[in-house]
């Protein structure tokens, strides 16, 4: 039974069910929500700790809704669990959901899923989307039963520093930096399937991009852009349409140029002609995702 009716939806709003509470996160610091978040991940199959600037960075590069994104106190008034909710314009997505390992089997990872998706719709999303790695049966049943569909699997891959074996026909190629303020332009020109973590708006969020354009002898032009970090090198978009030997031109000038940087790059999907040029470029598959949409109207 419910210790008080749920209050309508707004900015601060507790709601209440069978004693248990979902505040909403933007009554929490940064620092606050790093913490809760780590414990609810302390034994997750890819457990990706966050401190407090990196949970901003979070927040900010991925447009996630703080109002919309909640921490559950179970009927002890622990907090016990975070989910938080990104909102562009009619979509959702929902990351970051996790409970306390000593605070579960009491719902509170339905409870928190049941918060963000009323949410979402009150907010006239039309289509929730998420990610669930690959092996973690219980969270992908959750997510069934409240009825999202899988739609495809992405994958996490890796290469770690080093030189590329030399090829004299990529070093002869004419290589040219794209110039910062022209790299929403070639942001355009991509596929539109990106998942939420790659999409244009998470990379322009998330600044510090560089771009290259290479000219092949037969005058195909190719271009890469991505982010590069103090220690990584990481959100890859390569240009759409190209042969396969074009992107690989272009990759591997990127890492002529960057030999000691370790290079990561989210949910690209299996199915996509780019997996095999990025494995002849010496990348390998890290763990994967599974990419699941909840349709609302």
């Amino acid at each position: 039974m419910s210790t008080q009716p749920t209050p309508s939806r707004y900015p601060g709003a507790q709601i209440y069910t069978d004693n248990r509470r979902a505040i909403p996160a933007s009554q929490y610091t940064y620092q606050q929500l790093a913490e809760i978040y780590n414990q609810a991940r302390v034994d997750y199959i890819v457990p990706m700790p966050m401190n407090a600037k990196r949970m901003q960075e979070y927040v900010e590069n991925y447009d996630i809704d703080l109002d919309g994104s909640f921490v559950a106190l179970n009927s002890d008034g622990e907090e016990s669990g975070i989910g938080m909710l990104g909102m562009r314009g009619d979509r959702g997505w929902i990351t970051r959901l996790g409970v306390i390992p000593d605070r579960r089997l009491r719902h509170l990872g339905q409870f928190l899923m049941e918060q963000m998706i009323e949410y979402a719709i009150q907010h006239e999303a039309r289509l929730i989307q998420l990610e669930v790695i690959v092996g973690n049966d219980p969270a992908r049943r959750l997510f069934e039963k409240l009825g999202f569909e899988e739609t495809r699997t992405l994958l996490i891959i890796r290469r770690p520093p080093g030189n590329p074996a030399p090829n004299p026909e990529f070093d002869a190629l004419d290589v040219y930096p794209i110039p910062d303020h022209q790299i929403p332009d070639y942001l355009n020109q991509r596929e539109r399937n990106a998942s939420w973590v790659e999409e244009t708006a998470s990379l322009l969020n998330a600044g510090n991009l560089r771009g290259i354009r290479v000219m092949m002898p037969d005058g195909e032009e190719s271009w890469v852009v991505f982010q590069q970090t103090p220690f990584q090198l990481t959100h890859f978009v390569i240009s759409p349409g190209v042969s396969d030997q074009a992107a690989s031109a272009a990759l591997y000038h990127v890492h002529k140029t960057f030999p000691k940087m370790d290079t990561k790059i989210e949910n690209v999907p299996e199915a996509h002609h780019s997996w095999h040029v990025y494995q002849s470029n010496g990348y390998l598959e890290v763990f994967r995702r599974t990419e699941m949409f909840l349709y609302l109207k």
